[in-house]
């Protein structure tokens, strides 16, 4: 299997988009309320006080949210979005010292995964020096731990060193490594993964049915079309296509 980043990782995509002069970023602020205008368009009004008038919206937030946005527009459509689970996940890059850890055979390939029936706490783990080159390091191997799942909240009560302890001795368990991390972080990021479970499709496809009342408001991202990059490209793709049109029809 071959994966795919750029040179200096994903910040290249964030920092590239954020120096092209066609895009205003605005941070530390979020959309309070959307309302449409007696010409199609719609008003956005911030947390932070501004108003900002827009040919055609794209949600691209958590269900939860879009959910409360879009309750003016539709009851039934905000009431399916609020169906969307979320599991709360952690993450923690931990750094072994390289020559501590050399003859663990299982840091060759780029990682694993743990199944929930093993009620093992740790979820996955990529091993990041081997995965991608510039990751390498001298001194260090560097393995981003993944836990959390939908229901669980055994994460919650853990500090950073308890869980990245526990982290560590699964993954103890599953590679025969004994050496502990020299160095950690831990990134917590509560109530962010959408579980897409049996309906999800459906659901999506009455809830967009629903906002074909109000052209130009879409909706793009990992809870209505897919988990990764790749799927969140395609859906954010889709929905710009979606309101240009809607924006050249009205001009037209």
């Amino acid at each position: 299997m071959s994966f795919a980043t750029w040179v200096n990782g994903l910040t290249t995509l964030v920092k590239c988009l954020s120096a092209d002069p066609r895009i205003e970023i605005r941070t530390s602020t979020s959309i309070r309320t959307v309302t449409p205008m007696s010409d199609g368009r719609y008003q956005l009004h911030s947390t932070d006080g501004l108003v900002t008038e827009a040919d055609a919206v794209v949600l691209a937030v958590p269900a939860r949210v879009a959910a409360e946005l879009i309750r003016p527009f539709s009851q039934d459509a905000a009431n399916m979005l609020g169906q969307v689970r979320y599991a709360s996940v952690a993450t923690a890059v931990v750094a072994y010292p390289r020559a501590s850890i050399k003859n663990v055979r299982a840091l060759t390939g780029t990682g694993l995964l743990v199944p929930s029936s093993k009620r093992r706490l740790l979820k996955a783990a990529t091993f990041l020096s081997a995965k991608w080159p510039h990751l390498t390091d001298p001194h260090y191997f560097l393995v981003r731990f993944s836990c959390g799942r939908v229901g669980e909240h055994e994460i919650e009560n853990l500090g950073d060193a308890a869980l990245v302890a526990r982290l560590h001795s699964d993954m103890e368990d599953a590679t025969g490594i004994d050496v502990k991390p020299a160095e950690y972080h831990v990134q917590r990021w509560p109530a962010a993964i959408p579980q897409l479970e049996v309906g999800h499709l459906e659901r999506v496809a009455k809830i967009r049915a629903d906002l074909e009342r109000h052209p130009g408001l879409a909706l793009a991202g990992a809870s209505y079309d897919g988990l990764g990059i790749a799927a969140c490209a395609r859906s954010g793709e889709r929905a710009a296509l979606s309101c240009l049109a809607v924006i050249s029809e009205r001009s037209g």
